[in-house]
């Protein structure tokens, strides 16, 4: 159990550490405030906590279906926020301050949708098991290692990032953006098709012999790129066509 629980946990503390980190650093970068990104913790944790308080009536909702329209939604949401988000990545942003509210803003909103979402799987799995005193502390034992794993890879990657130097400074950043996203829209596919919404289909390969999605590995995939050991064919559509807006968005704002 305390195996399983630090996976859990660290599947779903980690995409939200990674996120944090490099909206604080690219936040840095660009001269915009870390306020906002400060503030989105902040209301993710309350946002977390009146999801899960209503999550019986939201998963009720849309003819029982509802946890996975929630979940899609959002995913969706952060996707065209993140987008929004790398429009307004210049090294010259902070020339002009009256462009740097903009930023802060939508970093705000994207931390407090990721830590939403990502704080309500965390409240629901452990609350799962309250009812049962002898599982409990092997799964809060197991989520604190598997929190603690996470939170320590948001914290090197936040230190290097923000130690990088000439191209690499805006390049990375805006390539780990684009990953991270097109991995969230491929997730809402999943969520999706869960729900019957979309026609399920079967995987165009499945490389969970190499590398299983309940691995630290495979975890550490899924938050960069979104990894799936048994992708549909739609998720690889969605997942390129993410890439592609995002690599015309970042050109439409380099040029301009």
């Amino acid at each position: 159990m305390t195996i399983s629980a630090v996976i859990i946990i660290l599947r779903e503390v980690l995409e939200a550490a990674l996120l944090v980190s490099l909206l604080l650093s690219s936040s840095m970068l660009i001269g915009v405030s870390r306020r906002g990104v400060i503030a989105g913790m902040v209301l993710g944790f309350i946002g977390a906590t009146l999801v899960t308080w209503q999550f019986d009536r939201i998963s009720d909702s849309f003819e029982g279906v509802g946890q996975e329209v929630f979940n899609a939604v959002l995913l969706v949401t952060i996707v065209l926020l993140l987008s929004i988000y790398c429009a307004y990545m210049k090294e010259d942003a902070a020339r002009n301050r009256r462009n740097l509210h903009a930023p802060m803003i939508i970093a705000c909103l994207i931390i407090a949708l990721a830590l939403t979402r990502e704080g309500v799987e965390v409240f629901i799995f452990i609350y799962g098991f309250s009812g049962i005193p002898a599982d409990l502390l092997s799964v809060l034992v197991g989520g604190a290692m598997g929190a603690g794993i996470g939170i320590s890879l948001g914290v090197l990657m936040f230190y290097g990032l923000i130690n990088l130097s000439g191209k690499h400074r805006m390049m990375v950043p805006r390539t780990l953006f684009a990953l991270i996203a097109a991995g969230m829209a491929s997730q809402s596919v999943v969520y999706l098709m869960q729900g019957g919404l979309i026609e399920s289909r079967l995987p165009v390969w499945d490389t969970s012999p190499w590398i299983p999605e309940n691995s630290v590995t495979g975890q550490l995939l899924y938050a960069l790129l979104g990894y799936e050991a048994t992708p549909t064919s739609i998720q690889l559509l969605v997942y390129g066509m993410t890439l592609l807006v995002f690599i015309v968005v970042t050109a439409i704002a380099h040029r301009r």
